[in-house]
């Protein structure tokens, strides 16, 4: 096998496995949670018939109705069970069951959802790390026209197989001066290879928890539901509202995933255009003072800042913004949104809270993806905004300045490059 294919085999397994273990551990948690809702709600029926705790000596069947079409005998299922010698409890297990596999059915759709774009990202790393592996491959043929005696050419293969890929200290090494620009170029690819690996590790843990939370409230309210919502309709307006709502969380954080996706596959549409950024600021206020009346919305207008780019996404790296200085700043506090023309030339969107402020611990890590400082993780947010806003700047060929004290406030600073440069960066972004 040549090197140039022995790496990207070793690429192509870890994409592969990581795949792999993604869709068996997804399966494995659907299982885990259809088991334990079937179970949860045959114990809340017996306790609701028998009353007092579990008992094991239950006499316990699952019947359909007799004479009915399969396709329909999932309706009909009815849940039978009583002590040795009592009266058989009937309770209709069919709607119960029909709303779980809908509820399974949704998880599956966002789990889908999930591992396809899993997929596109691992695809695309290999396409990434290919382009090395050309140049590896041409070093390799070079190094093959070379006149080495047999015990060099043993030695580097022994070398070559004694990495290992799961391992990230993992590096080619034959001792042999000749081979050291090779052994360069292997080692460099391997540590590019464990980065994208590890990145991808964090992604799906990342991704899990977040969906976690709003599939856990899901679940809990369709129990509530099956117990007492068809007889109460306050309960059951809380539930339809409560998942609504859940629902409306995962959709917001799955299409910040297929922006941030597309973002790095280079398939989102950058349109950019001459923008005024006071006017930008000025919108983005007017939206906000309406939004959120219990601020104080201040728009410092100057000269008229011009930029080039694509206003929509300008606008909304703006509103992450906005809905930042939103959350962490109390009721009644003043939110300054500012353009203007930075005396390196640059033109600046600002946003200035007074709120809360960040920890300077947490400052070098606001930008990374699903990065929340509050370890409540509790202010209703994705943790994605800042990434998007950042990703924003640098398709632009700008980026920010962050300036912030504990209990004073936030000023996030948006620098883009003047208009007559921003035309190289835009096309240097695209390439």
């Amino acid at each position: 096998m040549t090197q140039g294919k022995r790496v990207h085999s070793i690429v192509s397994r870890i994409s592969r496995g990581f795949l792999m273990r993604l869709v068996v551990s997804l399966l494995a948690v659907n299982l885990l949670l259809f088991v334990n809702a079937v179970l949860w709600s045959a114990y809340s029926a017996e306790r609701a018939a028998l009353g007092g705790a579990w008992q094991a000596n239950l006499n316990r069947y699952l019947t359909p109705q007799p004479g009915v079409p399969f396709p329909q005998k999932l309706e009909t299922l009815t849940y039978e069970f009583s002590l040795p010698g009592g009266a058989v409890h009937r309770v209709a297990a069919g709607p119960v069951l029909q709303t779980m596999l809908r509820a399974m059915a949704g998880l599956a759709a966002a789990e889908a959802l999930l591992v396809f774009l899993q997929y596109r990202g691992a695809k695309r790393r290999v396409n990434f790390l290919t382009a090395p592996l050309r140049q590896m491959a041409f070093t390799a043929q070079q190094v093959s026209r070379e006149r080495f005696d047999g015990e060099k050419a043993h030695a580097l293969e022994h070398a070559i197989e004694r990495l290992s890929v799961h391992s990230p200290a993992a590096r080619l090494s034959t001792g042999d001066s000749e081979l050291a620009g090779l052994e360069t170029a292997v080692n460099n690819l391997i540590s590019r290879m464990h980065d994208a690996y590890r990145q991808q590790i964090r992604f799906v843990s990342d991704a899990s928890h977040e969906l976690r939370t709003p599939i856990s409230v899901i679940r809990g309210y369709a129990d509530l539901l099956s117990r007492w919502g068809m007889d109460d309709r306050k309960v059951m307006e809380e539930s339809v509202l409560a998942i609504r709502n859940e629902a409306d969380n995962m959709q917001r954080l799955v299409e910040q995933l297929l922006f941030l996706a597309r973002g790095d596959a280079g398939h989102t549409p950058f349109a950019p255009v001459p923008v005024d950024l006071n006017a930008l600021a000025r919108e983005t206020g007017e939206e906000y003072a309406l939004i959120s009346p219990e601020h104080d919305w201040r728009v410092k207008e100057e000269a008229k800042t011009p930029a080039l780019g694509d206003e929509a996404m300008l606008k909304q790296a703006l509103r992450v913004l906005a809905d930042n200085a939103l959350k962490y700043s109390p009721p009644g506090s003043a939110v300054t949104l500012r353009a203007y023309t930075h005396e390196n030339g640059m033109a600046c969107l600002s946003v200035q809270d007074n709120g809360a402020g960040i920890r300077p611990e947490d400052l070098p890590h606001i930008f990374e993806r699903f990065y929340r400082s509050d370890p409540a993780r509790g202010r209703g947010g994705t943790g994605l905004g800042l990434s998007i806003a950042q990703w924003i700047a640098q398709r632009h060929g700008g980026y920010f300045d962050v300036f912030s004290r504990e209990g004073m406030g936030t000023r996030f600073t948006l620098f883009l490059p003047p208009a007559e440069q921003a035309g190289a960066a835009v096309e240097d972004g695209a390439g």
